[in-house]
């Protein structure tokens, strides 16, 4: 793991300044006490000047070239950016691929006691687990993409809208939000499979991101199974404005404080906190999932009806980027209600 490989340097240096890399800085500095000289991206625009203290260079002149940089970004951008650091005379690379993020992230919430890691039991039971691998006609193809398990079933998200069918199951079927797809994303899947499914147990992921569930993790005393979630820096709420406007924050904060005024002071303290679950990669008890889909899409309908004075709403993905804000508000303040376990995420290329 990467933490060995640091305790036996003197100095190293962590390419990336957004989740990844401030995830991996915020473990590797707990678990065996070193930071970093200082964090490398190729630009300066969109990431900060420092962290903590501690500089975000985009020159990279006066970095020592035998330097260890651990590679902290999503494993989608490894091949590209080796290239370039190579090119730039770096010879000694740490790509800090999907499993050895989760390798080091699980290690660190389980040093804090913090997100527990589901476990595989023999005294599971068989439930009707049914996940929907959410896929779209603008996918690129992967090279590298394991065969389904038996409860894995791809959905075609905004199906209506091509005749390049690539799954039996389409989302503009039964109840549908499927024309929204552009404006929801793999959410208009979710809602299909709120409204068109009966299973004990029910999940969403990618076509290039799935979540690693094992029929035998899913026992009586867990209610759902979720990716570990992300720190962020400084806090969620500037990650979510990396990627909306600032009609579109305050257009959500409005409908929050309108349809949950007592627990508005909670999300609150949860976008003002660090910990994201991204990616609405959600596996569920039926009885969660359902409630969950029904707190989250009466929230983004009365968004909707605000298109007129926030035309992002309507003509942009905000909703996509709203949508991991709501899954992340409502697993996060459900902490105490919901008996929630992690499992990694896998990435294909």
């Amino acid at each position: 793991m990467v933490v060995e490989i640091i305790k036996n340097r003197d100095s190293f240096y962590i390419y990336g300044a957004q989740v990844v890399a401030y995830g991996a800085y915020t473990a590797i500095r707990h678990l065996c006490g070193k930071l970093p000289q200082g964090f490398i991206v190729n630009r300066s625009d969109g990431n900060p000047e420092d962290i903590e203290g501690i500089p975000v260079c985009s020159r990279w002149e006066s970095i020592p070239r035998e330097s260890l940089i651990i590679v902290a970004v999503t494993e989608l951008l490894h091949e590209e950016i080796a290239k370039a650091l190579e090119a730039a005379g770096f010879t000694k690379l740490f790509l800090l691929t999907q499993h050895e993020e989760h390798l080091l992230m699980s290690a660190y919430f389980e040093s804090i006691g913090r997100f527990p890691m589901a476990k595989l039991s023999t005294d599971a039971t068989f439930v009707d687990l049914a996940i929907y691998e959410v896929r779209n006609h603008r996918d690129k193809p992967l090279s590298t993409r394991p065969p389904l398990n038996v409860f894995e079933h791809t959905i075609q998200a905004g199906a209506a809208i091509t005749e390049d069918r690539i799954a039996k199951i389409m989302d503009h079927t039964g109840k549908n939000i499927s024309a929204k797809n552009r404006q929801y994303c793999e959410m208009t899947a979710t809602y299909w499979v709120w409204k068109n499914t009966d299973h004990d147990w029910k999940g969403i992921e990618h076509y290039r991101r799935h979540l690693l569930v094992k029929q035998e993790m899913l026992t009586s005393d867990v209610d759902a199974i979720l990716p570990l979630p992300y720190i962020c820096y400084p806090n969620t709420l500037s990650q979510f404005r990396r990627f909306v406007s600032e009609d579109v924050l305050q257009a959500l904060l409005q409908v929050l404080r309108e349809l949950h005024p007592s627990e508005y002071d909670g999300y609150l303290s949860i976008l003002r906190g660090q910990y994201q679950y991204t990616y609405n990669l959600v596996c569920a008890k039926a009885e969660v999932f359902d409630d969950y889909c029904a707190w989250f899409f009466r929230i983004t309908e009365h968004m909707e009806g605000m298109a007129d004075i926030v035309p992002d709403i309507e003509k942009t993905r905000a909703l996509s980027y709203v949508a991991e804000v709501l899954t992340n508000l409502y697993f996060m303040s459900h902490q105490d209600v919901w008996r929630i376990q992690h499992v990694e995420k896998a990435i294909y290329v």
